[in-house]
């Protein structure tokens, strides 16, 4: 089987990262951190510590209390949009958003919220000329992705950064498609909120997500319940990570999330994505007659979408599964708007996504496939 559908979830996990699963769950020395003084919920909640230094070092955010961990980066996005905006706040995203930022928008505008989009050139980049006309007094923050699902277009977040510190608005970043993937430092940012999921580009387990915080926020609470601390309070702890983290966290899986950060920082594999994604680009673009949804630029996603004209997408990764044993995705993508942008709702698009242990081989393979089939249907 050749599995290029790495921007949904990476399948190949390092083997130390499910050891150490196993031993959180069977060692019998980790309990529930921070709901008592005994050795065992020490134990986990040093360990819970341990997880955030290591997310944090790897973004390059000093303060692990700002890394707030949840259970997907959806959840993530969820949070930050209820906890910080409320009745009358505008906001500023784009069309090329998943809809882990748009239902929650969408939530927020039905709730007394308003929100504007900016739109996308023909090579897929973010129109950020946009922002400055949107800008209203009330609005509050840009939130845009840091690499569309689709195109795989890194969206030059330094430009979005400085466009948001002049208006005095935040920047909230959807990173599901660079954490791993595009070398991301908090360093670089200031007033700003990076989500992340973990089992992407980072290759951790399913289940592991979160948010960075840098820069003064005024979260509200978005939830309530056992926290381990102040337990005598009506209300929940307004301190971070405790605002947000309520009940027990799934710790066996973060600490596997800290194991697979650990292997990729090891060598971190950035480059390598990059070489692979050029060499699965220029070997389909060889072929000719595709129309692509991908254009390469200096730094990418390690994402190539395309289509055979005349065969819908859908059908194309049947065939490519049935007959060639090679998955990978088609259809949404959970990017209504990009599809309405370049009027592709109802042929879709085809999506083929990489990690660092994808071969060369295996794209040579998946190319030919592609090859044979366009012959076939000319």
């Amino acid at each position: 089987m050749i599995y290029l559908d790495n921007a949904a979830t990476s399948i190949d996990k390092d083997p130390s990262t499910a050891r150490a699963m196993y031993k959180a769950l069977m060692d019998k020395n980790l309990a529930n951190p921070s709901r008592g003084a005994h050795k065992l919920s020490i134990n986990s909640l040093r360990e819970l510590i341990l997880v955030r230094q290591t997310i944090g070092d790897f973004f390059d955010l000093d303060d692990p209390t700002r890394v707030i961990l949840t259970p997907n980066i959806t959840y993530g996005l969820n949070i930050i949009i209820r906890s910080l905006f409320k009745k009358g706040d505008h906001l500023i995203t784009s069309i090329s958003e998943h809809n882990s930022v748009l239902r929650p928008l969408y939530d927020f505008r039905r709730q007394g919220g308003d929100f504007s989009f900016i739109g996308l050139d023909d090579d897929f980049n973010l129109r950020l000329d946009q922002i400055p006309r949107l800008v209203r007094k009330n609005t509050k923050a840009l939130i845009l992705t840091g690499a569309s699902n689709i195109s795989g277009k890194v969206t030059d977040l330094k430009k979005a950064h400085a466009l948001a510190r002049s208006f005095g608005l935040d920047l909230i970043i959807d990173g599901a498609q660079i954490a791993g993937c595009i070398d991301f430092s908090m360093r670089d940012f200031d007033q700003t909120i990076f989500a992340f999921t973990g089992h992407k580009g980072l290759h951790g387990p399913q289940g592991t997500g979160g948010f960075l915080v840098k820069g003064d926020f005024s979260f509200n609470q978005v939830f309530s319940g056992g926290s381990g601390f102040d337990s005598f309070l009506k209300n929940q702890p307004t301190n971070l990570p405790d605002l947000f983290e309520v009940g027990t966290i799934n710790l066996p899986s973060f600490i596997g999330l800290k194991k697979a950060i650990e292997k990729i920082s090891i060598d971190k594999p950035y480059q390598k994505l990059d070489i692979l994604t050029r060499y699965l680009y220029k070997g389909l673009k060889d072929i000719g007659g595709l129309d692509f949804y991908t254009k390469l630029a200096k730094i990418n996603a390690p994402i190539v979408s395309f289509n055979i004209k005349g065969i819908n997408a859908k059908d194309l990764a049947l065939i490519l599964d049935q007959d060639y044993d090679i998955c990978l995705r088609a259809g949404a993508h959970c990017a209504p708007l990009f599809h309405k942008r370049y009027k592709t709702v109802d042929s879709s698009i085809l999506r083929a996504s990489l990690a660092y242990t994808t071969r060369k081989e295996d794209l040579d393979t998946f190319i030919n496939a592609i090859r044979e089939i366009k012959n076939k249907n000319l």
